[in-house]
């Protein structure tokens, strides 16, 4: 998976013309932070706005179209798990806690999965009085048979697991958006403030992408992941 960027000031620039600058395409950075010098010499620094739990469920799609399925669970877990961080930092920031004290605590549980989990649980239990749906037990034994045992699964079962974290992921996701705008909004910006480097000297654009699951999708029809996987191909084979 690549990302594609342009010069800035290629585009708009004064060396801009009429004949736009072909798309530089970058590997996927684990910050979120890109940086790049044209043909001409400019140097681009982008941020991209996606969250790391969005960028790692496409990870998983592309595996999935390229055969790698053991990979591709491995991905969505991750995705999921992310998600599971996204959520506990925007809980507590709509509750307007101080960045610095969210961060160090996070960093006491960053390494511990099952304690992310039960922040998790608890947290949701707390902002809407009910407990979170989770993956149920079967694919939560699929997906350890996989990463801990050396599991290879098919395509359907890689489809499978996919969907149910889809599944999990974007109800939740739903409600966080309408009902934590704030926590969600500063956990935004809370990312794109920590790809910056804080010596930035030149101007840092940002950039998004369409993915899956998205914090910018409406209300609109979500498409399977076997809809989506469809779309994925038809663009990869464009570029």
């Amino acid at each position: 998976m690549r990302l594609p960027f342009t010069c800035m000031k290629c585009t708009f620039g004064e060396d801009a013309n009429s004949h736009p600058p072909y798309p530089k395409y970058v590997e996927l950075r684990d910050d979120g932070r890109y940086e790049f010098t044209c043909e001409k010499g400019h140097t681009t620094v982008t941020v991209l706005q996606e969250q790391k739990f969005e960028v790692l469920f496409d990870l998983g799609a592309y595996a999935v179209l390229d055969g790698y399925y053991r990979e591709a669970v491995a991905s969505f877990t991750s995705s999921l798990e992310r998600f599971y961080e996204f959520f506990i930092k925007a809980s507590l920031f709509e509750d307007e806690l101080e960045e610095s004290l969210v961060t160090e605590s996070w960093k006491k549980v960053s390494s511990q999965s099952e304690r992310q989990l039960g922040a998790f649980i608890f947290l949701y239990l707390k902002c809407f009085s009910e407990s979170p749906s989770l993956l149920r037990q079967k694919q939560v034994q699929f997906r350890n048979d996989v990463i801990h045992k050396g599991k290879i699964p098919s395509r359907e079962e890689a489809i499978k697991y996919g969907q149910e974290v889809l599944d999990t992921i974007r109800p939740i996701l739903r409600r966080v958006k309408a009902d934590l705008p704030a926590g969600v909004e500063k956990t935004v910006l809370h990312h794109l403030m920590n790809s910056r480097k804080t010596e930035e000297s030149q101007p840092v654009g940002t950039m998004s992408i369409a993915t899956i699951v998205s914090l910018n999708d409406g209300m609109g029809k979500e498409p399977t992941l076997e809809e989506a996987l469809s779309e994925k191909r038809w663009w990869r084979d464009r570029w």
